[in-house]
């Protein structure tokens, strides 16, 4: 395989792993389940406002919104939440006041609400009010939890983002898997060409015996001379 190749298919995988952990999170954020992001649950008690927001009280899904006791008190339903002022107030006039507002019409197929689950009013914020700080008590025939429905919108928008922008980071990381793929099986590496020790030495002693031969003159043996003896006369 191509280095080439494999450095892609490294990095595209790397990028589309990416991209999915991004939208696993981003879509758990951008559903709200109040069992486990409320600041409140329960059926009794008191719950200290914490900060200035809408807070939303849910129930099971199981639950009859329509069933639940009108908090003007008209004497419907069969289902009581009540939310009442804390008596240790200083403000008099709002003690035993009820904060629990009715809403049944919140509930659809589309929202970003948990199936399991509905919302059925709030703690109201106009009048009379309940700010920071402010206790209420709480008395419920069913168990409800309270969740701070700006900030959990908030976060269910977050979450939308992030899961849109981990798919656009595993499609861009798939892209890169296909090019590195295409280039794996397209592009071949070249085996380098290993010649052997004797072979190469051998090649390299007939390279320089050859001029050696053709260079090295025929000697030629000297001419013999045979010794004539000379003859003397007598005289």
């Amino acid at each position: 395989m191509h280095t080439a190749g494999k450095v892609l298919l490294i990095i595209g995988g790397i990028i589309t792993a990416i991209g999915v952990v991004m939208i696993v999170g981003g879509a758990a954020s951008a559903g709200l389940n109040p069992e486990s992001e409320n600041v409140w649950e329960g059926t009794s008690g008191d719950f200290v406002i914490p900060d200035d927001d809408i807070y939303g009280i849910y129930a099971s899904a199981s639950v009859s919104c329509d069933q639940i006791i009108d908090p003007d008190g008209d004497g419907t339903g069969t289902i009581s939440i009540s939310i009442t002022m804390k008596e240790s107030i200083d403000d008099s006039s709002e003690n035993g006041g009820e904060y629990f507002n009715k809403d049944c019409e919140y509930n659809s197929e589309d929202d970003y609400l948990d199936d399991d689950y509905q919302r059925v009013g709030s703690i109201s914020w106009l009048w009379p009010s309940a700010d920071a700080g402010d206790t209420v008590t709480i008395n419920s025939d069913v168990k409800i939890y309270i969740v701070g429905d700006i900030e959990a919108f908030g976060d269910a928008v977050g979450g939308g983002l992030t899961a849109l922008g981990g798919i656009l980071v595993a499609v861009c990381g798939g892209v890169i898997l296909l090019i590195g793929l295409i280039l794996a099986l397209t592009l071949k590496t070249k085996d380098p060409v290993i010649m052997q020790q004797g072979q190469m030495m051998g090649g390299q002693m007939m390279a320089g015996q050859m001029p050696m031969q053709q260079q090295m003159p025929a000697q030629q043996m000297p001419a013999q001379t045979t010794a004539q003896p000379y003859e003397y006369e007598q005289k």
